[in-house]
């Protein structure tokens, strides 16, 4: 559901909501949502009409109506402090998803109240606009005597990428006469990241040359790689012991190690473009403010894609993007996994600035040991050009993406010779899934 249209499920979180910077809107919305039933929104209306009637004058005879529905809300009334939920809950979820999934929700509610549970619901408590309760209207509980347990599932769709706090979740009742909603809130406070929802590469090709990285892959790396052996010698002071073979040094009886050799490895860095330019009148009109924004998030999934192709490669994959902040992570051959990555790719933002004088410094200082550089940007034009040019002349390996569902500024088929061919990724492109880059 887009932020912009309100849910009547009353899971939602209006304080983000411009039409609810009152206090009293906010109470009177979520008073509406959270403790109206369907069937007392829809008594709510017709006992407004008989009250404003009733009280022009008595030779109406509508007092009389009204008293009755008067007495139908003082009874749900006094159900919200009688019938109210006494529970103990507990709630068990991942914290990371990827958007588009359905994030399975493990519950367990142990009744503590007086009276047998009878008509229970638990729901999500103030979800962000985009995450929705699947079902909807949460999920009905079995009847529990004193102390009983049960266990549920409920889901959230995550809907867009981003980093969001759940708040809780809340059992309710609408018991005795289903127009009020009585319900117990649980905190439940605790950070969920959703990552770009994005298709894995089965190949990816770009220009690579071979670099000898200072202290080789023991910087890299201590878990699951070794040096390349090269035969054996004799132990001279400084060696390490560790390297002694027992076998040969039994056989020859003098000490002997085996001598091995740093392996060359491949360091990639992905620069991703966040640059969105500040809309004008006329983008505003047309639409032009959102496709720019939709191919910035399509941006971000190839990014992902990119990343976690060399991810299950042997590389070690250097991230930039720099929005409102600069973000650079040095990741792959277990100094990082693939979910840090995406953690920052949660969380990167677009800016109507362009970013390459905030990157360019930091990726200078890294250039030397950077075998390659993947390039996803959201237009080819002279000024990404230029930073592309820029790059060639230290000699690291280039490719280009372009994710943009408008024509480019420039025609990327005329600068080949810079970057080889320069693949422009649409919305048709992009919805198909994109196998090979």
């Amino acid at each position: 559901m887009p932020s912009n249209q309100l849910s009547f499920s009353g899971t939602k979180e209006v304080y983000a909501e411009s039409m609810f910077r009152s206090a009293v809107l906010r109470w009177l919305w979520t008073f509406y949502t959270q403790r109206l039933t369907p069937a007392g929104r829809w008594f709510l209306w017709p006992t407004l009409i008989i009250t404003s009637y009733g009280s022009t004058s008595l030779t109406l005879q509508t007092y009389v109506l009204f008293a009755y529905a008067a007495g139908l809300w003082a009874v749900a009334l006094a159900g919200l402090l009688l019938c109210r939920p006494r529970v103990l809950f507990r709630a068990r979820h991942a914290d990371r998803v990827c958007a588009g999934e359905v994030l399975p929700v493990e519950i367990e509610v142990e009744n503590r109240g007086g009276l047998a549970g009878a008509g229970l619901n638990v729901l999500p408590h103030r979800l962000p606009a985009e995450i929705d309760a699947e079902p909807e209207n949460g999920v009905e509980l079995p009847r529990l005597t004193g102390h009983e347990k049960a266990r549920v599932e409920l889901g959230l769709a995550c809907r867009r990428r981003g980093v969001y706090c759940l708040h809780g979740f809340r059992v309710e009742t609408s018991l005795p006469l289903g127009l009020l909603r009585a319900h117990q809130v649980v905190t439940h406070e605790k950070p969920l990241v959703v990552y770009p929802q994005f298709h894995p590469l089965a190949r990816l090709r770009i220009p690579t040359g071979r670099r000898l990285q200072p202290g080789g892959v023991a910087l890299a790396s201590n878990v699951g790689d070794s040096f390349e052996y090269v035969g054996n010698r004799e132990y001279h002071e400084g060696d390490n012991v560790r390297d002694l073979d027992w076998r040969a040094t039994a056989r020859l009886d003098r000490p002997i190690v085996r001598e091995y050799r740093e392996e060359y490895f491949l360091r990639t860095a992905v620069i991703l473009d966040t640059h969105v330019p500040r809309p004008d009148m006329r983008s505003r009109l047309s639409g032009a403010k959102n496709a720019e924004r939709d191919s910035f998030e399509r941006a971000v999934s190839v990014c992902a894609a990119v990343s976690d192709y060399m991810a299950r490669q042997e590389y070690l994959v250097d991230i930039f993007a720099a929005g409102p902040n600069l973000y650079h992570l040095t990741a792959g051959r277990s100094l990082a996994y693939l979910d840090q990555i995406l953690d920052i790719l949660a969380c990167v933002n677009s800016t109507t600035e362009e970013p390459f004088a905030t990157i360019e410094p930091e990726l200078m200082e890294n250039l030397a040991q950077i075998t390659s550089i993947v390039c996803v940007f959201l237009d080819w034009n002279a000024a990404r050009r230029a930073f592309i040019r820029r790059l060639r002349e230290h000699g690291a390996g280039l490719k280009v993406i372009v994710v943009r569902d408008a024509p480019c500024t420039l025609d990327p088929a005329g600068d080949s010779d810079l970057a080889g061919a320069i693949p422009v990724i649409g919305k048709g492109a992009f919805d198909a899934g994109v196998e090979e880059l």
